[in-house]
Formats: C-alpha cells, sequence, structure tokens
C-alpha cells in the first residue's frame, strides 16, 4: 500500500467518524434520557471511541434512525 492510499483510507475513516459523532451528539443532546442516564459518558465515548462509540450508541437508541421518532414522542408525553 502506497503512502496516497494510507492517507486516503485514514482521512475517509475520519469523515465517517466525524459524521457519525455529529448525528449521534445531536441526538445525545435533544434526547430526554438516555440508557445508563449520563450523557456525558455517552459523550465521551462518541468522541474519543472513533467510529464504534457512535455505532454503540446508535445500538442503544435505534429511534435515531426514524425521523419521526421525536415528534410522536412530544404528543406521548404531553408536549415535553
Amino acid at each position: 500500500m502506497t503512502a496516497t492510499e494510507w492517507i486516503l483510507k485514514v482521512v475517509l475513516f475520519g469523515i465517517v467518524h466525524w459524521v457519525l459523532a455529529a448525528i449521534t451528539l445531536r441526538d445525545l443532546a435533544f434526547r430526554a434520557e438516555v440508557v445508563g442516564g449520563r450523557k456525558w459518558a455517552w459523550a465521551i465515548g462518541i468522541v474519543i471511541v472513533t467510529c464504534l462509540g457512535s455505532l454503540i450508541y446508535m445500538a442503544f437508541h435505534p429511534q435515531i434512525l426514524d425521523p419521526g421518532y421525536r415528534d410522536e414522542n412530544r404528543h406521548n408525553k404531553g408536549g415535553k
């Protein structure tokens, strides 16, 4: 593998990580409750554990992939 290929792979991996991190951190910020009850721990895990942290968060909160979940959830909790 050449140096150019190696650099390209690292850059693409970094882009994937930060896109996933942005999506999951946004969801974490707007979520009322999280598994374990500690948002700061999830935030650290998402940022530090490259890609895997974001994927683990998504596994515990599959609603992140359903755009209508927040609206339905607000109606079920009386608008909160």
